[in-house]
């Protein structure tokens, strides 16, 4: 059966959740909306943080139109609730982008997936692009693009080109979602900020950057080794050894299906472990007028672990039993829901997090 599967399917079954990730994308930007918008928050002041009244109440919609209001009444991101246009980077089968325009019953919502590798956009384009849950061409909302995330610039033009858009410019979004720990192949800090730097003019005047990051004291282990049962197959997480000069580890993902066969080491990834001090001060440093962090914890999975075996036996966990995997993923505790994280706070054993760069308009 490993040899017929389809491994991107088994990847999205796995280990991603994008009606999840779009629902924490329209609340967070509904919130920092109202925020820094209705506050009437000058960009020079942005930093100090928002009031707490502004954290605990709506603006009422006459505030718009005081004549008082430090921000143009014309500003066409004042009580703009909804943002309609996101570009994922590092996109993958573009399953965000799909989501996304999914997500509103109008044509008001539209989407570019922007990935290097020719054969994982070729799938999205085959598989994934099509016309969505309402009916609508999606195609006609969806643009791919195979190219560096570098290369692809932003501008001011309206939606445009064929579904292989191939083309270097797209237009500006409200979002920009880096998302499947993308920033994480940036080994060296200088590459990240001129990432950061790059999306910032990637934005609309109000835009939010969202970079999803992993930590934890479990981030900086070696040899865990996870399994669960996921419908009709079997998904192993394993993380290798932990480079503390370099700040880098190594993750890989395989699948057993029901007849034993395998697809060992199917997703391979290398990647720098940033902090969330690291990323905030990279985006501050790039240009970005102000960083929110949201955050999903876990307890501690110390006594659930598999570490790999001293005499190098990689398959010994691999031939558990249904009854032990079943077992485990029932007492295994499980990541919260995203909460903003506004005071100092001791590091739990594993985090999920949005790091979040702030745009302005000027």
């Amino acid at each position: 059966m490993a040899e017929l599967a389809d491994k991107y399917q088994l990847y999205q079954q796995a280990v991603q959740h994008p009606r999840k990730e779009i629902r924490n994308l329209d609340s967070i930007y509904h919130k920092l909306n109202s925020r820094y918008l209705d506050s009437g928050s000058r960009r020079d002041n942005s930093r100090s943080g928002p009031r707490k009244d502004d954290c605990n109440t709506r603006a009422q919609t006459s505030r718009h139109k005081d004549k008082e209001s430090e921000y143009d009444t014309d500003n066409e991101y004042v009580g703009q609730r909804q943002a309609c246009s996101l570009r994922e980077d590092f996109c993958g089968t573009a399953v965000l982008c799909m989501e996304w325009v999914n997500s509103s019953p109008s044509a008001t919502r539209y989407a570019y997936g922007v990935d290097i590798d020719p054969e994982v956009i070729e799938y999205a384009s085959e598989h994934t692009i099509g016309r969505d849950s309402h009916g609508l061409a999606s195609d006609d909302r969806v643009k791919l693009v195979c190219a560096n995330v570098f290369d692809v610039h932003g501008d001011d033009s309206k939606i445009q080109g064929s579904k292989h858009a191939g083309k270097r410019t797209v237009p500006r979004t409200d979002i920009i979602a880096s998302f499947n720990f993308g920033i994480c192949y940036f080994h060296k800090r200088q590459d990240l900020v001129r990432y950061l730097k790059h999306s910032l003019g990637n934005l609309n005047d109000f835009g939010l950057l969202f970079c999803d990051l992993f930590g934890g004291h479990e981030a900086v282990k070696s040899g865990i080794s996870r399994i669960r049962n996921v419908g009709a197959f079997r998904y192993y997480f394993r993380q290798g050894n932990f480079d503390m000069l370099r700040n880098t580890t190594r993750f890989s993902l395989s699948f057993r299906m029901q007849d034993g066969s395998m697809l060992k080491d199917c997703f391979t990834y290398d990647f720098r472990v940033y902090s969330l001090c690291e990323l905030r001060e990279a985006m501050l440093e790039a240009g970005f007028d102000d960083v929110c962090v949201w955050i999903s914890t876990k307890d501690s999975m110390e006594a659930l672990d598999e570490s790999e075996s001293e005499n190098g036996n990689e398959d010994e966990s691999e031939d558990e039993s249904d009854d032990e995997c079943s077992r485990k993923k029932k007492n295994s505790p499980d990541f919260g829901a995203f909460e903003e994280l506004t005071l100092p706070a001791e590091m739990p054993e594993s985090f999920n997090a949005y790091v979040i760069g702030v745009k302005l308009p000027a």
